[in-house]
């Protein structure tokens, strides 16, 4: 997608009633970090085509155990991180599921809008795009995005509730 902000919205849809299945910061993280490359190209630091290698199911795993071992290394080996995020994962398991998951969803919606991607390489060409239209995609991502962030409202103030207790 052009605007990365629009993977948030699925997302969350899926993030936030899966919480304790896939930790929900790494899953909102994954949705988006397929875009990085795509952005360096867009604005012309990097050169290539737009949708890349991580926009490959097989690219975004790689890129979804680099992720893991990240949100795992960042969160046990450097004192304090926990304390001033206020994040913890949720298991090994959890991040490793959600990473893969949000990676894979982001290749998936992409795929869809996209001709020139090639989702399952080395298989050449898609076999996901035009399954449905730019607008129906755009419109489900937005509703995504509204219905995600009303399912965030009560784990957020049971936090909030367990905090201030």
């Amino acid at each position: 997608m052009p605007f990365t902000p629009f993977h948030f919205g699925p997302g969350l849809l899926v993030g936030v009633p899966l919480r304790r299945r896939l930790d929900l910061v790494t899953f909102l993280v994954a949705n988006v970090l397929v875009d990085v490359r795509a952005t360096l190209v867009f604005f012309n630091i990097r050169s290539g085509p737009l949708h890349g290698p991580l926009h490959t199911y097989l690219g975004a795993l790689g890129l979804a155990v680099i992720l893991t071992g990240s949100v795992l290394v960042v969160t046990q080996r450097i004192p304090n991180t926990t304390q001033w995020t206020g994040y913890r994962p949720a298991s090994v398991t959890a991040v490793a599921l959600a990473s893969v998951a949000g990676t894979w969803l982001h290749v998936t919606l992409d795929a869809i809008l996209y001709s020139d991607m090639q989702p399952l390489y080395p298989v050449l060409g898609n076999p996901l795009y035009g399954l449905t239209g730019t607008l129906t995609i755009y419109g489900a991502c937005t509703l995504a995005l509204f219905l995600g962030a009303i399912a965030s409202v009560p784990p957020l103030w049971r936090r909030w509730r367990a905090s201030s207790a």
